[in-house]
């Protein structure tokens, strides 16, 4: 049977997301922005959570879980960095497994964002777990200095199968969306999916889950190494990690 997931609003934008194998019961929250509405939302799907797993140390994403903890007793998995703001009971870097019941998910190293980002990769799942790496139609803001590393992030999550799905941190997707209609005019892809987001603002519809196919053909910041972005940005020629750094700043501008 395919893992059971549920990703819902969290905070003002945060996504919650939980994971659960309906073979063996086992149940895990992917980061605790918000302790309450976590475990209202596990009670809501009768859902009984047992493991945190843990993207990254910022304080959205870390600052429930003790509570959470407290209420449910819950292993909780999370990269060194996020010692600092909760409880860790299994510290996770590059190449370390857990397992969500019968799925097993490998941790990957992927800085750039935070220093101490993971990503956790369940090839049986079709599933990567990315945090604040990637959002729908967009990227995390990247820490100074940290352009090339959050490039070989992105690049690494690109890699993976086009049906792979991604839960990603947030729900920034109509802004994403005005971005790359702006930076890739002349993509259709894009367009329609700024459609699609517009309604899905005014219909108060979260919109944080999203595939590598769906951002391949629409994500500018996966798209770095293609001609039409480098034109927008009017630095054709230039290698896709440059590209990539110029789309950043300019978002970060936009």
């Amino acid at each position: 049977m395919p893992l059971d997931i549920h990703v819902f609003r969290t905070l003002s934008d945060n996504a919650g997301a939980l994971l659960r194998d309906p073979g063996t019961g086992a149940c895990a929250t992917v980061d605790v922005p918000d302790a309450d509405e976590v475990l209202a939302a596990a009670k809501a799907k009768g859902w009984t959570i047992n493991q945190v797993l843990v993207t990254h140390e910022h304080a959205d994403h870390v600052q429930g879980i003790a509570a959470l903890k407290q209420a449910t007793g819950a292993k909780v998995f999370a990269p060194e960095a996020a010692r600092a703001g909760a409880p860790v009971d299994v510290v996770l870097g590059e190449g370390d497994r857990v397992a969500v019941g019968g799925y097993d998910f490998e941790t990957w190293a992927t800085p750039g964002h935070a220093e101490g980002h993971v990503s956790l990769v369940s090839q049986k799942a079709k599933l990567a777990l990315v945090g604040d790496v990637v959002f729908v139609m967009g990227c995390g803001r990247v820490m100074p200095g940290r352009m090339e590393a959050m490039w070989t992030s992105l690049s690494r999550i690109m890699a993976l199968p086009d049906a792979t799905t991604l839960i990603t941190g947030h729900d920034y997707t109509l802004s994403n969306a005005r971005f790359a209609a702006a930076m890739d005019p002349s993509n259709p892809a894009v367009a329609a999916r700024l459609a699609e987001a517009e309604a899905a603002k005014a219909e108060g519809r979260f919109w944080a889950v999203t595939t590598v196919g769906e951002e391949k053909a629409t994500n500018p910041f996966f798209r770095a190494g293609e001609p039409a972005l480098a034109a927008t940005l009017g630095i054709v020629g230039k290698p896709a990690g440059e590209v990539f750094t110029a789309l950043r700043e300019a978002k970060n501008r936009f």
